[in-house]
């Protein structure tokens, strides 16, 4: 072998009546490196707990009956605007997914899953066995 090719050791040993602190210098790049992931760490964690904390506020069932709420209480007082209409898209969303994740009673057979096509004021007129029908129609078709 040649003298070129002998790895050379990347740092001397520390001395060993030394504390480890003392072994770092406070403006070493990779001291600095290390001593910041522990924060950065505390704070994906933090930002982990937030998100799901407002995923299941979103997915439970209490919000989607209070955002419903404010949809019809809306709707009735004839503010029919794109936020209306925003909001009325938004719950239709959670109501698809949060059942499909987190069931709230056991599904069987006879039961069916409506389908919230009626979102105009014609839909506030309806018997709940013709909604229902109609939710069953448009199922089929679909």
């Amino acid at each position: 072998m040649s003298e070129e090719t002998v790895p050379e050791a990347a740092s001397p040993p520390p001395p060993q009546g030394q504390p480890y602190f003392d072994r770092f210098s406070e403006d070493d790049p990779e001291y600095m490196r290390l001593r910041n992931r522990a924060a950065d760490l505390r704070q994906d964690f933090n930002l982990m707990e937030q998100k799901k904390r407002v995923t299941m506020i979103l997915q439970s069932p209490s919000f989607r009956e209070e955002l419903e709420g404010l949809i019809q209480e809306q709707m009735k007082k004839g503010n029919n605007s794109s936020n209306i209409w925003a909001l009325r898209q938004i719950a239709d969303f959670m109501a698809s997914t949060s059942h499909a994740v987190f069931p709230t009673s056991s599904m069987n057979v006879s039961m069916m899953t409506p389908i919230n096509d009626l979102h105009t004021a014609d839909s506030l007129n309806l018997a709940k066995g013709e909604r229902l029908m109609r939710c069953k129609i448009s199922s089929v078709y679909r």
